[in-house]
């Protein structure tokens, strides 16, 4: 790659030829067969920045669900618009990120259902260990008779939630406007396995995501 224009340490505005390493700084360079050009604008050249403490699930999540928590939605009525506003996804689900308490209390089954009965609807506490199902979600799910309808990352039962395919393009470009070029997904549950296929996600721009 070619970056055109960059500012260096101390001020200097230079173009910079990056392989491996850093090849080549001068005042005007000239692309080299089918080199990428980036015009940086005078923008800093700096070192990739790698996040050690990142969950692309969670964040794939994030951009493909609706937001239920502060500072978003914060009183019970505007909990019940984002629901009756949100369309369901290719796989027929509402998916919702962010529930606090303080925005409707300890939801269950039954709140749920009072907002919306015609989808499935599964909300995800803040916490990231807790979903909360209506009835045509836990039916759908093949639990039915579930009492409340709180389903945690412990239990067997969050292994019974459907998994949607996410697309991180999103995610990738975003940390590269920050600087960010690599990452450590901090999950705790991560198998090898699951490296494996977060790596090939990654690189091709979708990620199965719980």
């Amino acid at each position: 790659m070619l970056i055109r224009g960059g500012s260096l340490p101390g001020g200097r505005i230079a173009d910079v030829r990056v392989g491996d390493h850093i090849d080549e700084i001068g005042d005007r360079l000239e692309p080299v067969g089918s080199e990428h050009v980036l015009d940086a604008h005078g923008g800093a050249v700096l070192p990739g920045l790698h996040d050690h403490h990142l969950h692309l699930r969670a964040m794939a999540a994030v951009l493909d669900s609706v937001t239920v928590g502060p500072p978003r939605v914060r009183t019970k009525g505007q909990l019940a618009e984002a629901l009756s506003a949100a369309a369901a996804g290719v796989d027929g689900w509402i998916r919702a990120v962010g529930y606090h308490a303080s925005v409707a209390g300890e939801l269950d089954r039954e709140q749920l259902d009072a907002l919306r009965t015609d989808t499935p609807v599964r909300v995800q506490h803040r916490s990231g260990a807790m979903w909360i199902l209506n009835s045509r979600a836990l039916t759908r799910v093949g639990l039915p008779d579930h009492p409340d309808g709180r389903l945690h990352s412990a239990d067997d039962w969050a292994d019974a939630l459907p998994r949607r395919v996410t697309q991180v393009a999103d995610i990738t470009h975003r940390l590269a406007k920050l600087g960010v070029t690599g990452i450590t997904d901090a999950t705790p549950d991560l198998t090898a396995e699951d490296v494996v296929t977060l790596t090939v996600a990654h690189r091709r721009g979708d990620i199965p995501q719980r």
